[in-house]
């Protein structure tokens, strides 16, 4: 009897920080979103309501006159609207939502050919002795890519192409996901040629049309410069830090 209460206190014991592991892991995605719509759902039952008066803009399009803002009686959401908002904020993103989809698509279609992993071991044959050097080059392309078209969703689709590469470079999946999202970022962030946020933005606004291009520009240096120099040392550390548990 004595044996068998040892062997439960110890299989208790095993179980004990597993359970404490599994309260510190992060909610799942839908569950963040989930918890995201409830606040915003009451929210309005209240935040004061309130609305502009629409007006005409520039060719055509409807802006606000920001000296017209007047409370209305509150409209809070109902069961069934809070029901319908993932449905209908699908609806309302629909071009971004199919085009990341058809780009994924894509993607994995020339996967399926074995284009990406042909190209991902050439890479890494081409960078094997000096993997550092490839932070900045896809970086820099994946920013001026996200700078010209604004899409900074493509961040989605280059990680799963790149994560192989820089895995066989001996880096590790934070290497990957943070080259290309801190490129996007930083491209997406200064858009010095994106006709979404700075060309549809300064039209509204009244504005030239890509005007301050070269405070943008010089912003855009910067913040790429910092996020290479960010990632290239802890790449640097990872490996040191590797190399050192492969050597013990």
């Amino acid at each position: 009897m004595e044996a068998e209460k040892g062997v439960k206190n110890a299989a208790f014991i095993n179980q004990k920080p597993q359970l404490e592991k599994k309260k510190l892991r992060m909610p799942h995605i839908y569950v963040i979103l989930f918890v995201l719509i409830i606040l915003a759902t009451a929210a309005t039952y209240f935040v004061p309501a309130g609305v502009y008066e629409r007006i005409p803009g520039p060719e055509g399009r409807t802006t606000i006159d920001p000296n017209s803002f007047d409370f209305v009686e509150a409209a809070p959401v109902s069961p069934v609207e809070f029901m319908m908002a993932v449905p209908k904020g699908l609806v309302a993103a629909s071009d971004i939502v199919f085009f990341t989809l058809i780009i994924g698509g894509i993607f994995a279609v020339i996967r399926k050919t074995g284009l990406i992993e042909i190209g991902v071991e050439k890479l890494a044959k081409t960078f094997a002795s000096n993997g550092i050097v490839l932070i900045p080059v896809l970086m820099t392309v994946f920013a001026i890519i996200c700078s010209l078209i604004g899409t900074q969703e493509l961040s989605l689709v280059y990680i799963p192409v790149i994560l192989p590469l820089f895995i066989a470079l001996g880096f590790d999946s934070m290497v990957a996901a943070a080259v290309a999202l801190v490129a996007t970022t930083a491209g997406f962030m200064t858009g010095f040629l994106n006709p979404i946020n700075t060309g549809l933005g300064q039209k509204i606004a009244g504005l030239p049309i890509y005007s301050g291009i070269e405070f943008r520009i010089a912003a855009f240096v910067v913040f790429v410069l910092a996020g290479m120099i960010y990632m290239m040392q802890y790449a640097k550390k990872l490996k040191r830090i590797l190399k050192h548990k492969l050597s013990i």
